[in-house]
């Protein structure tokens, strides 16, 4: 047999071999951008813990005093046009207002950028997140009067909440 003959079959091996090592390759890519994926999610869930446990303790200082000074009893009590005034009037109590909300906001924003897991929070306390909302919705308009971009995140994450709570009792139903 010829060194030429040799060449030619060497060629006709190579192109399986190669086959064989770019399909290992892309195995191997698939299986690192799997295990990344579930590193993400990992610690953003690790995140979405450690900044709920941390901001928890305030954030329900702040919305017990707040309710407590506007007479709500929980977040389904109704929101008067009173306790818009009280707010307005009242300094300390539109500087809480403006803390429960900006600490929920915060929470939307890192949803927003992928920092927080959404459905994680919406387990930890997807309700009074649109409730808060629900609830403070008048004074919220009023906020935006100077500036309609107030708390559109918050609002945003809210309408997620909302459509993620829609399917999962649609789902509950199904069955």
């Amino acid at each position: 047999m010829s060194l030429d003959s040799w060449a030619n079959y060497a060629d006709i091996l190579a192109i399986p071999i190669g086959v064989v090592g770019v399909v290992l390759i892309i195995r191997q890519l698939r299986l690192s951008l799997h295990e990344s994926e579930r590193e993400h999610q990992r610690r953003q869930n690790e995140m979405t813990l450690n900044a709920y446990n941390t901001v928890r303790g305030d954030l329900r200082e702040t919305i017990r005093r707040v309710r407590h000074k506007l007479e709500l009893n929980d977040m389904f009590d109704q929101f008067t046009e009173d306790n818009l005034q009280h707010i307005i009037e009242d300094n300390v109590l539109r500087d809480d207002v403006a803390r429960m909300l900006g600490f929920l906001n915060k929470f939307a924003v890192g949803i927003k950028y992928d920092v927080f897991n959404l459905e994680l929070l919406n387990d930890l306390s997807g309700t009074l997140f649109i409730q808060t909302f629900s609830q403070f919705k008048p004074y919220i308009d009023w906020v935006r009067k100077d500036s309609e971009v107030f708390y559109m995140d918050y609002e945003r994450l809210v309408e997620k909440l909302k459509h993620m709570q829609r399917a999962k009792d649609l789902e509950e139903d199904s069955f």
